[in-house]
């Protein structure tokens, strides 16, 4: 199964309201086949699984800061 099959199937899946979030936000930003593949899986996700990935988003962010500073306190 290819990642266009994957997308059709989740499309599928997904109420309309749903399916509508993830295409303005595609429209309104532009996304390639991948990201598009992960909004429609977060889209297609319980409240609590999108809590997760709020989770793993935050987690990630402070990994990326915690780089920079210590990026600058190597360099500096």
């Amino acid at each position: 199964m290819n990642l266009g099959d994957l997308l059709a199937d989740v499309i599928g899946r997904l109420p309309e309201d749903r399916r509508q979030v993830v295409q303005t936000l595609v429209e309104k930003y532009g996304a390639g086949e991948n990201l598009r593949f992960i909004l429609l899986l977060v889209a297609a996700a319980s409240k609590r699984e999108r809590r997760l990935v709020r989770l793993l988003l935050n987690e990630m962010e402070d990994l990326d800061e915690r780089r920079k500073l210590s990026d600058a306190k190597q360099g500096g």
